[in-house]
């Protein structure tokens, strides 16, 4: 299955700066990791032969640190099977000094990642124990109340696929902390990636207030997704509801002919 926009917007903000995790688990309670960290490429592989690909690796080459991180927004038992093996092939290259962090929007997702790669059988015990970071609407706040303004996307990825009055309450806020930052490019990416990633309702709702001019925004490809994405869904539905009335209307003439 292809990666979607949502997915792969939180992965491309954890590339760019990755000692954004560091902020984030410090933040939501967890041990923080380095800020050393810096992206490798994700292909692991071990000799009989198999490859696994988690979402992101990093690694920090002065402390030996690494840590794999996975964006995950409904359970997949078959990528859940791999990451012992990912951590194998990490530990057995790089030593053992490193974690797996899976992220979440879901409540359910999250439990589900807490221990489907953890195995027993009699007195062996084998697999991996995520840390598991559940991003709900508590954890949007605290971003966006107490984390620097780089976290504002983080906070508006939990809100995805919501449209209502908290939904809405939420990107803007992100929008106002994102306005924070000082370098202007950084400033205005951010922005439009909080846009790419929120409900498109939610979107034309910010921009009936013209709280930011959006046109105004840089180039951003996962935008660009997003909206062709929406545009399909929106002509699919239309489609649909159209046929729905032809139908509708085919039936309402043949019954007034038995009339």
């Amino acid at each position: 299955m292809a990666p979607s926009a949502v997915h792969e917007s939180l992965l491309l903000w954890l590339r760019d700066d990755p000692s954004q995790l560091s902020t984030l688990l410090g933040l939501l309670g967890h041990e923080p990791c380095p800020t050393t960290l810096t992206v490798e490429d994700s292909a692991l592989r071990v000799a009989f032969p198999v490859e696994v690909t988690p979402d992101l690796v990093l690694r920090d080459p002065g402390s030996r640190r690494w840590v794999l991180v996975e964006v995950q927004r409904q359970p997949d038992d078959d990528k859940a099977r791999r990451w012992p093996l990912a951590m194998s092939a990490m530990a057995d290259r790089h030593g053992p000094d490193g974690e797996l962090v899976v992220i979440t929007p879901s409540i359910a997702v999250a439990r589900w990642a807490a221990t489907i790669a953890s195995h027993h059988r009699g007195g062996t015990r084998w697999g991996v124990a995520p840390t598991v970071l559940r991003l709900g609407s508590p954890e949007a706040d605290a971003m966006l109340t107490r984390g620097p303004p780089e976290l504002a996307v983080f906070a508006a990825w939990v809100m995805q696929g919501r449209w209502g009055a908290r939904a809405v309450a939420v990107v803007r806020r992100a929008l106002e902390r994102a306005g924070e930052i000082p370098d202007e490019r950084l400033r205005q990416s951010m922005q439009r990636g909080i846009l790419a990633i929120s409900h498109p309702s939610v979107v034309e709702k910010l921009r009936s207030t013209q709280m930011i001019d959006i046109n105004q925004l840089p180039y951003n490809p996962a935008l660009e997704r997003w909206e062709e994405d929406v545009m399909k869904r929106r002509g699919a539905r239309l489609q649909a509801e159209s046929e729905a009335r032809g139908e509708a209307r085919g039936e309402a003439r043949g019954e007034a002919l038995m009339l």
